[in-house]
């Protein structure tokens, strides 16, 4: 079992992550499970890249689409 360094945004209120199965952004709340909305995979937010993080979610859907027109809607 390893440990995993800890991103210190996960501690953040809001985060803007991709799924890693489908690629697709998503503004989220959770602090421990991720389910993503648009194919279901769940996983740790611990394992998952942290894109933005921010105690404010007025900003998060501006962020996300800037994302999403940066990297073609996906990541892979």
């Amino acid at each position: 079992m390893s440990i995993l360094p800890v991103d210190p945004r996960i501690y953040k209120k809001y985060k803007v992550v991709a799924c890693p199965r489908c690629g697709k952004f998503q503004a989220v709340q959770a602090t421990k499970v991720f389910r993503c909305k648009f194919c279901g995979f769940k996983d740790r937010i611990v394992r998952l890249k942290i894109f933005y993080a921010s105690d404010n979610g007025k900003d998060l859907p501006r962020i996300v689409m800037e994302l999403s027109r940066k990297y073609g809607g996906r990541v892979r």
